[in-house]
């Protein structure tokens, strides 16, 4: 999933930014040795720092399979998203040039703040929606320490988050469908028949009567 997702975001960046701009993803440590860039040969870097779980709206339960007949033919897990966020950063012939490589990364957000099909690669090609981008938001919380794990001084940079789908590939199995019933009848009165009292069953109701006596009546005075 994240190779994938790292093939359509250059795709899309590929399609906005200008002929020329080397896309990245690896640690902005990794760049800051290097020497300032020829001019319009610019590096975008797009550095992956955190995922988080997208827990709006999660099914609890696992998905059926169907076959062209409508069988039921196994069960996938639930469909779960996560959001990937991406620190971006330009390194370029100076500043000015940096500010406008991120300025287009801007520019094609405004335009589309969604990742389009026509980008989508690998495994998220089957997708037919397109995935929400968000521009300087993040579930994870980064702060300045971040720049301070990464070796390298704080710079101008946008936060990048992508929301998508991991794809469930393992099939459970269906159970096989019953052919057969086998039903078996037993007497059991003739085996409570021959129990001793104590070993009977008991009724869940008794018969009993109630006989009432009424007292004679004293006969009057004289």
């Amino acid at each position: 999933m994240l190779a994938d997702m790292a093939s359509s975001i250059r795709a899309w960046l590929d399609s906005e930014l200008a002929p020329g701009t080397e896309i990245g993803f690896d640690p902005p440590g990794l760049l800051a040795g290097i020497q300032r860039r020829p001019r319009r040969a610019g590096i975008l870097n797009v550095f992956l720092f955190g995922v988080a779980e997208d827990l709006d709206g999660v099914p609890a339960a696992r998905v059926r399979v169907r076959n062209a007949d409508g069988r039921v033919t196994g069960t996938v897990a639930p469909l779960r998203s996560y959001h990937l966020s991406y620190l971006v950063t330009a390194w370029a012939a100076d500043t000015v040039e940096e500010n406008e490589l991120l300025g287009a990364v801007i520019g094609a957000h405004a335009e589309q703040d969604a990742l389009g099909v026509d980008h989508l690669r690998g495994s998220l090609h089957a997708l037919t929606t397109a995935l929400p981008l968000r521009l300087g938001w993040s579930p994870v919380a980064r702060g300045p320490d971040l720049w301070g794990a990464l070796g390298v001084p704080m710079r101008t940079a946008l936060e990048l988050t992508v929301t998508a789908p991991a794809l469930p590939s393992r099939l459970r199995q269906a159970a096989p469908p019953v052919r057969t019933i086998e039903l078996d009848v037993h007497d059991t009165t003739r085996s409570d028949a021959g129990a001793s009292p104590s070993q009977a069953p008991r009724r869940r109701w008794e018969r009993t009567t109630i006989t009432e006596h009424r007292s004679p009546t004293n006969p009057p005075a004289p």
